[in-house]
């Protein structure tokens, strides 16, 4: 009788062992939301989408085990803040057709957003990029941030510019120093990718500004480093 219950403890020890572990396992799971332009997107210098940092990302999680999901529904070439914008205060469903954009990025726990180097960029070529351009597009990325900080206080990258076109290297230095001003207000983390875009090897062609997978590799890396601090 003694045996028969010691047998019935380890069975429900190790079942409830089983099922602990396997909570803990799936609770540490990422849900991964990914925003913005053709930069987030992976768009090469020939129109045509590759791997991006967000695909790294998602691939080395699912390596080791810590991808719940990944939503890439609103990452879109030549996106503007505006349009993200009105697409949250309309709560859009996204290009998947699955979830309104509220409740995909209330579910995050992870959100990278990279907006700018396709405006900006598209901007240089019609005019001068002014400090009061500047201003609006600092005032419309805050607004973006603190809509998503509402509803959503885990972890966020936001993804800086580099030059593009006509928009020279002080100009970024510019806009990626407001931007990071905002991480700190809003409790996000900012990635500075303006050395990674210094190193000539990473562009397929002299005529476009949109970088190699060898720098989306490098870029995946260093947001991997921003989330272990």
């Amino acid at each position: 009788m003694k045996r028969r219950y010691k047998l019935l403890l380890i069975i429900t020890f190790g079942a409830l062992l089983t099922i602990i572990i396997n909570h803990f396992s799936v609770a540490s799971k990422i849900s991964f939301v990914a925003l913005g332009d053709g930069l987030s997107l992976g768009v090469t210098p020939y129109s045509l989408v590759g791997p991006s940092y967000n695909d790294y990302l998602k691939d080395n999680l699912i390596e080791n085990n810590k991808l719940e999901n990944y939503n890439f529904d609103f990452c879109l070439k030549h996106f503007k803040l505006d349009e993200i914008n009105i697409m949250l205060e309309k709560n859009y469903v996204g290009k998947s057709k699955q979830k309104p954009i509220k409740q995909i990025l209330a579910s995050a726990d992870l959100i990278t957003i990279a907006f700018g180097e396709d405006e900006l960029a598209d901007i240089s070529l019609k005019t001068k990029i002014t400090k009061e351009y500047i201003e609006n597009f600092i005032n419309s990325y805050e607004l973006l941030i603190n809509n998503i900080r509402s509803f959503n206080d885990k972890q966020i990258i936001i993804v800086g510019l580099y030059p593009a076109f006509n928009m020279d290297k002080n100009t970024v230095i510019t806009i990626n120093e407001q931007l990071s001003k905002l991480a700190v207000k809003y409790k996000t983390n900012f990635l500075d990718i303006l050395p990674v875009s210094l190193n000539n090897s990473y562009y397929l062609q002299s005529t476009s500004y949109y970088m190699s997978y060898k720098a989306h590799q490098v870029i995946a890396n260093l947001i991997e480093k921003e989330l272990m601090n």
